[in-house]
């Protein structure tokens, strides 16, 4: 079991508690994801990601924009989540309209069974009537006399056979009135979409935790220099001599993984990697292994024992299987301590905070590391300033609290390790005077007592900085001096002697292990040369020799350039990408049909922190990219860009940020005939709620002060203008039970919601991305079903009153990812198959009920690993559609550029 070292109090005051209760914990990443974790050290200026500031007490939480800084789609997408900041000023909910909020509105029932051709949606009847393709909402009902039952069951019987024999006709051929795409041609976008010339490559990785068993050694942490977040799995089963990146079986993919790893330990054929965050709306990360090398998700429908306030801070690998501990939050708020209890990784039993200790007893458990099934673990007490020690003889089963009070001891990982005779304990982070920092020792966790002295050392450093333990005794890590650390070891905690020097080490260690052979491996990240690039570093260490770094560069896959193509756009004959690159913001452009592609280089594109663009939208004044920069560590504020010709670009009106508000930004933008419509959302330390604005001229945007039922609980997605106004959609509630969400406009400020929808036969849909083309809005999304993850269209041609719908076709699951449509017809373009193996995919339709679907398979639109188009746009006959290829080693940006024509039959 290895450590998970402690940032610096003495350090940092302002950010670290002393494991009282109440303190918050969070551990704020402003790069994106979700990973809390604690570290060595952690200041901005001193290596490491700037923000990494975690404290001691409850542990560490989400980041503070609860997930990649750069806007991701995905078919659940939505609202970010995460523990949030502590003193922020509430949230100015806009007022509440008195009106009721919409009742979902079921839009028909699905057409039975699979289709007989796999490219060709099967309907009951015609495409644009039947009552399986509409619900008449305001028709009304008739009812008939009981004599003419008989002759209208046999009138109906009759019928249905017709409509039977239509549709068998109907399935065996294409759509008379359908359209047809070219096979087209993919080609690397690698090259296409230049990064302008920055330092570095906008990297951003982080290892959090370190575990070793025989010669095998783990290292897990998070990656989120792609639009994507993955977790990262760095192993070695020779003893720290050959490195490579661990395969995931699971996203991601298309789809963002459920938090990232931030603790691992394992043995004897059986690994374990828990997610240290709170879980988000993407859900809990928790992955298991048989040989360190291939880790699998678990089932999330294997974790109900973990509650949506549960916290995971440690855990450990005991005789029995695994244990985990943790925070809860409590039903009357105050937070309490809970475990977990596993012989798999797959199967959990909860132990809550009744069979462990009352809330005014115990405010959480921080660390815990385990002897065979005798655990010992360290919590914040419910009341004073002395650290409870708590103990385990069945593998965590049943708790027991020692009566000892130790000075000094703070609850983080790193302060316990197991010796030859048994439990070994000592103050971390701080610094002691004469022979050096006191060691305590315990057979089994009950009765402790002094029994050894690591030092002495140097009055410069900051004591011990954690511990690690194994078959090959302990090791002690301490500072000597800035960011100049030593290495103790003893074999049973009472006689210590300095082992080697590990020397300068820049940025944030955050982990440690000792292998059974001796060998001390340290894990963290240094800030790289681009002013948000973060690197990830890893040190070893044989006994009696320095300490050498891990050339990571040479790792084959673990290097991945920062670069994202958000959305893509044609108009006048002009084609713009937007997205970012290294960290800033980035815009594309292209004047030869999508064929070739230069950066747009522009101050305005760039600066402190990280920048991002995610939509962007061309209408009378000229075009409008939407996004989000980082003001500082804490707050993200929107960015808009502006040009009249797609080629020159200045800043865009100024959108206001009222104090308390974190994270504000636009995510999607519209340009009608009355202007332009911006959606986003606005984070506070009261909870989330989108946001709209409106401008009629590019000069000024204003706020949309009323949303429909104030806006509780809904993400918007997509806005779109249509020939009344414009439309917004997204939906409403969790990810298992989510339904749909449609509101419009007739002028941009003033907005109304429709009925919610779910299509029949569905647990959860919710609406992705919308288009208006001649009198109709055709909206798509994803819904959950007993037959998966499928797609599916809603057509309404009255502005959202009524809907017509239609599954897309596909045999797995699959996701629409991005929509556009023109005069020609309407195109969808995503995924299709498992999240982490499918291969790219186009939907085609004129008029968004009858699908036809396209599954590229060749230049690197499919084969092994994960291919997706992600953003689409339709000039005149022309289709350009960008994505993304990925594998365990790669990550490619994908051009996909196709002909749409009309079939006339």
């Amino acid at each position: 079991m290895q450590p998970q070292i402690q940032a610096d109090p003495e350090r940092l005051p302002a950010e670290t508690g002393e494991g009282t209760a109440g303190d918050s914990g969070t551990a704020r990443d402003p790069y994106g994801g979700s990973t809390a974790y604690p570290a060595w050290r952690s200041e901005e200026g001193a290596g490491g990601e700037a923000g990494d500031r975690p404290v001691a007490g409850v542990g560490g939480g989400a980041h503070p924009y609860g997930g990649s800084a750069e806007r991701t789609r995905h078919p659940y997408g939505g609202g970010r989540s995460g523990t949030l900041p502590p003193k922020v000023e509430p949230v100015q909910v806009p007022e509440v309209p008195d009106v009721p909020e919409p009742e979902p509105q079921r839009i028909g029932r699905p057409p039975g069974g699979r289709p007989a051709r796999p490219d060709v949606l099967v309907a009951l009847g015609p495409p644009r009537s039947g009552r399986h393709h509409r619900r008449g909402v305001k028709a009304p009902r008739r009812t008939h006399r009981p004599l003419l039952l008989p002759l209208l069951v046999l009138i109906t019987l009759v019928a249905v056979a017709a409509v039977g024999l239509f549709a068998i006709r109907w399935a065996s051929e294409p759509s008379a009135a359908g359209i047809t795409l070219a096979v087209g041609d993919g080609q690397s976008g690698d090259s296409a979409f230049q990064a302008p010339g920055l330092p570095g490559n906008g990297s951003r990785q982080v290892l959090t935790s370190v575990a070793s068993a025989g010669s095998t050694i783990v290292v897990v942490g998070s990656d989120t220099t792609s639009a994507i977040a993955r977790p990262l799995f760095l192993v070695s089963v020779n003893g720290g001599k050959d490195w490579e990146l661990g395969k995931v079986i699971g996203p991601p993919g298309y789809e963002p993984a459920p938090g990232s790893p931030g603790r691992v330990t394992g043995g004897d054929g059986r690994w374990l990697a828990v997610g240290t965050d709170t879980p988000g709306q993407d859900g809990r990360g928790i992955w298991t292994s048989a040989d360190g090398r291939t880790w699998t998700a678990v089932d999330p429908a294997r974790l109900s024992a973990f509650l949506g306030q549960d916290q995971i801070t440690d855990l450990a690998r005991t005789a029995s299987g695994f244990v985990a501990v943790g925070v809860t939050t409590l039903a009357d708020g105050t937070l309490g301590a809970v475990a977990w209890v596993s012989p798999d990784g797959q199967a959990w039993t909860r132990i809550d905070n009744a069979r462990i200790g009352t809330s005014d007893k115990i405010r959480g458990i921080q660390s815990v590391i385990a002897k065979g099934d005798q655990v010992v673990a360290l919590a914040n007490p419910g009341e004073g300033t002395a650290t409870v020690i708590l103990r385990s003889p069945d593998g965590g089963r049943s708790w027991l609290r020692t009566a000892t009070a130790i000075p000094d001891i703070r609850p983080e990982p790193g302060a316990l390790a197991v010796g030859s005779d048994g439990f070994v304990l000592v103050p971390t982070g701080q610094r002691f005077g004469g022979e050096g920092v006191p060691v305590h020792c315990s057979p089994d966790g009950g009765e402790w007592s002094p029994c050894g002295t690591i030092g002495p050392l140097s009055p410069q450093g900051s004591g011990v900085r954690g511990l690690a333990s194994s078959a090959a005794g302990i090791a002690a890590v301490a500072e000597s001096a800035w960011e100049e650390y030593a290495v103790f070891r003893s074999g049973d905690g009472k006689k210590w002697a300095k082992s080697s020097d590990l020397g300068h080490i820049p940025g944030t260690l955050r982990g440690v292990t000792v292998t059974d052979d001796g060998l001390l491996v340290a894990g963290g990240d240094k800030r790289g040369a681009g002013d948000v690039e973060n690197l990830p570093v890893l040190m070893t260490a044989e006994k009696g020799k320095e300490a050498r770094a891990v050339p990571l560069e040479t790792v084959a896959g673990l290097n991945r350039l920062a670069r994202d193509t958000a959305s893509v756009l044609a108009s006048g004959g002009a084609f713009v990408a937007v997205g970012s690159a290294n960290g800033d913001a980035g815009i594309w452009t292209s004047g030869n049909n999508g064929a070739n592609w230069k950066a747009v280089v522009s101050e305005w594109l760039g600066g402190s922190g990280r920048q991002a663009l995610t939509d962007v939208a061309h209408g009378r004044d000229g075009w409008l990219a939407v996004g989000s920069t980082m003001a500082d560590l804490i707050v993200t504020r929107p960015l808009l860009v502006t040009s009249r010709d797609g080629k020159a670009w200045r800043p865009g009106p100024a959108l206001e940020v009222p104090e308390g508000h974190y994270y504000l930004a636009p995510h999607a933008v519209a340009a009608g005939s009355a202007g332009y419509v911006l959606a986003g959302e606005d984070q506070t330390g009261a909870g989330i709620v989108p946001a709209l604005w409106f401008s009629p001229d590019l000069k000024r945007f204003t706020r949309v002060g009323k949303l429909p039922a104030g806006g509780a609980g809904v993400r918007i997605h997509d806005v779109a203008a249509t020939s009344s106004g414009f439309i917004a959609v997204g939906g409403t509630g969790p990810a298992e039970r989510e339904s749909g969400v449609v509101w419009v406009s007739a002028n941009g400020s003033t907005w109304s919601a429709k009925s919610r929808i779910v299509p029949e036969d569905a647990r959860s849909a919710g609406l992705r991305h919308v288009v208006a083309r001649d009198d109709r809005i055709i909206a798509v999304g994803t819904a959950l079903t007993d037959d998966g993850t499928r797609p599916f269209s809603a057509v309404s041609r009255d502005n959202g009153d009524s809907w017509e719908y239609s599954w897309l076709p596909a045999d797995e699951n699959a996701v629409v990812l991005d929509l556009s449509a023109a005069q020609g017809g309407i195109v969808a373009v995503g995924s299709h198959g498992p999240s982490n193996e499918g291969d790219s995919s186009v939907w085609a339709s004129a008029d968004g009920l009858t699908w036809q679907r396209h599954t590229l398979t060749e230049d690197g639109l499919g084969g092994p690993g994960a291919q997706w188009l992600a953003a689409v746009t339709i000039s005149g006959q022309r289709v350009i559609a960008l994505g993304r290829s990925t594998t365990a080693t790669t990550d490619n940006i994908t051009i996909w550029r196709s002909t749409l024509t009309t079939e006339d039959r």
